[in-house]
């Protein structure tokens, strides 16, 4: 079951940058699984790639985006294990 079917926010996972810089203390993030568990993010993210095209003019981030969303598998590791 995912965790989108029991509602609310849950301190669950930890974010960290890759190179090990550190980031600002007021950041807050969302994670958002595309793997299909939760279509409702699938469908979020799927927005947000249209926002990516039509305001900020990001063609190549909407484009990894929705493909990512429709081919999970082939998204790029995104955690160490």
């Amino acid at each position: 079951m995912s965790g989108s079917n029991e509602g609310g926010y849950e301190e669950r996972f930890i974010i960290e940058r890759k190179d090990g810089k550190p980031i600002p203390s007021d950041r807050r993030y969302m994670v958002l699984s595309f793997d299909g568990s939760d279509p409702e993010a699938v469908e979020a993210l799927r927005f947000y790639a249209f926002l990516c095209a039509t305001k900020k003019g990001n063609l190549q981030l909407s484009k990894e985006v929705i493909m990512n969303t429709m081919n999970p598998s082939e998204a790029p590791k995104q955690h160490r294990y």
